[in-house]
């Protein structure tokens, strides 16, 4: 693992537990129904029922759980520790059939050395990447030959612009541009002011065009691209948007569908 990897680790690992408190994540609302899946990617992920999953970058592993319970065999990897203590225990709770396996996205397919029927990751993902090419051939490892690769994640436009007092601002490239964008602060999206110790991370902006070209690079097979407004169940920078009636809407998400030729 790298630098930039071992710094945004120290920071999830300690994050995980207040995010397990928080409202945002909802736990024991969860535990009542295990549905925290948004309408895009049950609509575009289609059934699965009796497909066999990688969900990289799990987290808490709700969504995970949320997929075993619509009847896929689940395997949830995180490279945070202390996030999947709390996703194996949700496991224990709900009663749901799933595997967490602790590994960097980056070297998931050594250690899990099997093939998907369905690589699945979601919302908050690709800003913790720095080695775009790495991660689609990881995935493409990942599937069987036919298997399918489904991304939704935060568009990138959301990561440049910020909100101010009379509309967005652009506040970074939008086409990154290699280095990491570091930031410090004892917040996450979902909690803030909790004593975080460690408070740094290490963030990247990927164009969508290169994130195609990475995953087409690999040899996956680009099954289509979605822009999306926002939905409502993760806001992002460009939520607000959306809440303005007769306002023009910016992409908020992005969505990305593909297969393993063979």
């Amino acid at each position: 693992m790298d630098e930039n990897s071992a710094v945004n680790r120290e920071f999830w690992d300690e994050i995980a537990p207040h995010h397990a408190g928080s409202d945002y994540y909802a736990i024991e609302r969860f535990v009542a129904s295990p549905d925290s899946l948004g309408l895009i990617e049950k609509s575009e992920l289609g059934d699965v029922a009796g497909r066999s999953i990688c969900h990289l970058q799990c987290h808490l592993g709700l969504d995970s759980l949320s997929l075993a319970r619509l009847g896929a065999d689940v395997t949830g990897v995180d490279f945070s520790g202390a996030s999947l203590r709390i996703a194996r225990e949700l496991c224990e709770r709900t009663r749901l059939p799933a595997r967490f396996v602790e590994s960097d996205v980056l070297t998931a397919a050594a250690t899990l050395q099997t093939e998907y029927d369905i690589v699945f990751t979601t919302r908050g993902v690709l800003m913790w990447i720095g080695d775009l090419a790495g991660w689609a051939d990881n995935c493409l490892r990942l599937l069987r030959p036919g298997g399918t690769f489904y991304l939704l994640d935060i568009h990138p436009l959301g990561m440049a612009v910020e909100q101010t007092g009379s509309g967005l601002r652009l506040a970074s490239s939008y086409f990154g541009g290699g280095a990491p964008s570091i930031t410090e602060e004892d917040a996450s999206y979902a909690v803030s002011g909790v004593g975080l110790t460690h408070r740094e991370t290490r963030e990247w902006i990927h164009p969508v065009g290169e994130v195609v070209t990475a995953l087409a690079g690999a040899g996956l097979v680009i099954e289509f691209l979605h822009e999306h407004p926002d939905d409502g169940y993760a806001p992002t920078t460009l939520s607000a948007t959306a809440d303005v009636a007769g306002v023009p809407e910016l992409p908020a998400l992005f969505s990305i569908r593909a297969h393993r030729p063979g």
